[in-house]
């Protein structure tokens, strides 16, 4: 159980039904959390490429290197007919 005021009850219910289609109380804060996750993250990643632009800069570059190195995804049991 989590103990609220009403108000925030009422808040929370209130954000679940006009932002996120009726979702309810329990929903409502996971998705809240969620959010609150992302914009952690995201602040996370902006302190560090200004802290540290040559750090910031070899992530890109083995990101790219990474996503050269993709192949395409085959299916085998298409291309062996079963």
């Amino acid at each position: 159980m989590l103990r609220v005021r009403d108000e925030t009850r009422e808040q929370v219910l209130r954000i679940g039904r006009d932002e996120f289609d009726g979702a309810s109380a329990d929903e409502t804060v996971r998705r809240l959390i969620d959010e609150h996750w992302q914009t952690t993250a995201i602040a996370a990643v902006h302190r560090y490429r200004e802290a540290n632009p040559e750090g910031w800069s070899d992530y890109l570059a083995e990101a790219e290197e990474w996503s050269s190195a993709d192949a395409p995804v085959s299916d085998e049991w298409t291309e062996t007919g079963g």
